[in-house]
């Protein structure tokens, strides 16, 4: 009969959700690898952070290394995993190696082996849990088909268990019931200060602004979520909560709607792995389309239906399912 440990009770009791943004339960995911059938599992802390304004990561990295790899050691022992990995993005890999192989050697003891992995190129894609895996295992950087998942079936065909930072952060805090519901949040943006804190899980966009004291205000519009897919809204739509996202990009009302909307689609044409022809055709074509928009002041309405319609329902994985939302939000919120 299966008991469930006591930290996995107490993940649970906490209420906490996977802060990779993807507002999965962690004590599920860890019962699902300690339940899953393997003589060997594996632990894997995703530190690839590339979504455009988002760097609580690093600033953990920078002030709570220590617990993160606190988590790490307490989930291995948890799930039964002998060995780990930490998949930092070349940026943190250079920046924090050092500083996390030391800590490594400090509290490593006998429980089982940490490694730090650099990320071959700082992608987007390559923050997806799948794709994670295959750059781990030496393959072509693109999402695997699911199911399976990586708690039955991830890193060499093994039970793997996949955190955020941050995750493993709030972990060690609940193992030492120093867990008061907060999370971090990055701000950046027009006429505000680059900054993290930590706050309450279930704060509103405008009670964060103001704790970083910004006051909302019909001079600016703000991205939710990151500069890449991150939702748009108008000053007067912020009392919202997060719902799992951590970070709010503040632009100006007076930034060229081109500039604005170009860099998001620029950026979703560059990052598409190419794998699903709906994504590498999509981001392409809408690019493309929205450019001579601006140049012309023409839109063909029904193809730009149709590349949205596409691009959402059809791709592979999440980047191109996500691609038109900052676009789309910034249409019907911002600029009607």
């Amino acid at each position: 009969m299966w008991f469930t440990p006591k930290i996995i009770k107490k993940i649970e009791k906490a209420g906490l959700i996977g802060r990779g943004c993807n507002n999965f339960p962690v004590a599920r995911k860890w019962e699902a690898v300690r339940k899953a059938r393997g003589k060997e599992k594996f632990v894997i802390c995703n530190i690839s952070e590339s979504e455009p304004g988002v760097f609580k990561d690093r600033h953990i990295l920078r002030h709570h290394p220590e617990r993160v790899i606190d988590g790490m050691i307490l989930a291995m022992d948890t799930v039964g995993a002998k060995n780990g990995f930490i998949y930092l993005n070349p940026e943190y890999f250079t920046e924090f190696n050092a500083k996390l192989r030391e800590i490594i050697d400090l509290k490593i003891g006998g429980i089982g082996m940490i490694e730090l992995f650099e990320k071959p190129f700082h992608d987007y894609i390559g923050g997806d849990e799948t794709a994670l895996l295959n750059s781990l295992e030496g393959k072509r950087v693109e999402p695997r088909l699911k199911p399976p998942y990586p708690v039955n079936f991830g890193l060499e065909g093994k039970p793997t268990l996949i955190n955020n930072c941050e995750t493993f952060y709030a972990i060690s805090l609940i193992a030492e019931n120093k867990y008061k519901n907060t999370k971090f949040y990055s701000l950046s943006g027009a006429g505000v200060e680059t900054a993290v804190k930590e706050l309450p899980v279930d704060i509103t966009v405008k009670k964060m602004l103001q704790e970083f004291d910004h006051e909302p205000s019909e001079k600016y519009f703000y991205q939710v979520g990151g500069g890449a897919a991150g939702t748009c809204y108008n000053f007067k739509q912020l009392n919202r909560k997060f719902d799992g996202l951590a970070s709010v990009i503040i632009y100006s009302m007076e930034e060229s709607p081109k500039n604005v909307v170009m860099k998001w689609l620029n950026f979703f044409e560059d990052e598409s792995c190419g794998q699903c022809v709906p994504c590498r055709e999509g981001t392409y074509r809408l690019r493309n389309l929205m450019r001579k928009y601006f140049e012309t002041e023409n839109l063909d309405k029904e193809i730009f239906d149709d590349l949205v319609f596409t691009l959402e329902n059809t791709s592979f994985c999440a980047l191109g399912k996500v691609s038109t939302n900052a676009v789309l939000s910034y249409l019907k919120n911002v600029r009607k």
